[in-house]
């Protein structure tokens, strides 16, 4: 279904409709993904990207215009709910503390990272403005290690910077406090839990509804258990060691084949008789 819905929104790689695509396993273009996370801020509207939109004279007159294609592949409950679940990768997530940082009052995101950190992905949006960076080569033996390799760590900060500039440009009008349209007819209201990240420099303290979590004095103090649990690689260590074997008995081993024996040649004399010895 996921092969067959890409094609509905018009995504040019051909997807085969393997299982392992519902886990990313498919390569699409920063282009396409662009194209793809478009339907979440515009109200479930696919739009291609496009490079340049109108071409003007040195007088402002328009020489040409290119007009974005839009179709709509899902709701807009469905497109509001996603983008107000994708919130929660850049307040507590893998991109935690990116809405804060900003200053903006709503936005989603996304992070990923492929195997190895072969490819480190960030795809964030506003209700205004959408971008997405992507870190790799097109070797892909070549890799960033450790977690510096991450998308929330390789990716989101180049995204960051670049929004950083563009809402400080005040030619672009730019709002901080937009918000994703909510339609009228969502069949239930999307009423998120209030979280407020904590500024850079500061500490969490204890209170607000926090406390709720606390231990009160009626609290009963779990039991500390009697006994400690067993270190398994210890215990298998010692079982393994040569110090701690058995001596093997040889003598032992043997006798149960010698009455092994003892029975088939009783079985096959009654069954056959004895054997006449020669004269």
């Amino acid at each position: 279904r996921f092969a067959e819905f890409l094609k509905q929104i018009n995504i040019p790689t051909k997807v085969e409709p393997y299982p392992s695509i519902s886990l990313g396993s498919c390569d699409l273009s920063l282009f396409e993904m662009l194209w793809g996370y478009s339907m979440f801020p515009t109200g479930g509207f696919s739009t291609k990207p496009v490079y340049i939109t109108r071409i003007e004279d040195k007088n402002g007159n328009v020489i040409a215009r290119f007009d974005t294609e839009r179709k709509e592949v899902i709701s807009q409950a469905t497109a509001y709910t996603m983008s107000r679940m994708m919130q929660g990768v850049v307040d507590f997530g893998t991109a935690a503390g990116l809405r804060a940082r900003l200053g903006i009052s709503e936005m989603g995101g996304k992070t990923g990272t492929t195997n190895d950190n072969s490819d480190a992905w960030f795809m964030g949006f506003t209700p205004q403005l959408m971008g997405g960076v992507w870190i790799g080569c097109d070797d892909r033996f070549v890799r960033l290690e450790s977690g510096l390799g991450y998308g929330g760590q390789a990716a989101r900060p180049i995204w960051e910077y670049f929004f950083q500039k563009a809402f400080g440009d005040k030619t672009l009008a730019l709002d901080k406090t937009a918000k994703f349209v909510q339609p009228e007819n969502m069949p239930q209201q999307f009423n998120p839990i209030p979280f407020n990240p904590i500024p850079p420099g500061e500490t969490d303290e204890p209170g607000g509804d926090v406390d709720g979590y606390l231990g009160t004095p009626d609290t009963q103090d779990i039991p500390v258990d009697s006994k400690k649990p067993l270190d398994e690689q210890k215990v298998w260590r010692e079982a393994n060691d040569p110090k701690n074997q058995v001596p093997s008995n040889d003598k032992k081993k043997d006798e149960p084949a010698k009455d092994d024996k003892k029975k088939k040649d009783g079985f096959f004399k009654r069954v056959f008789g004895k054997k006449e010895k020669d004269n």
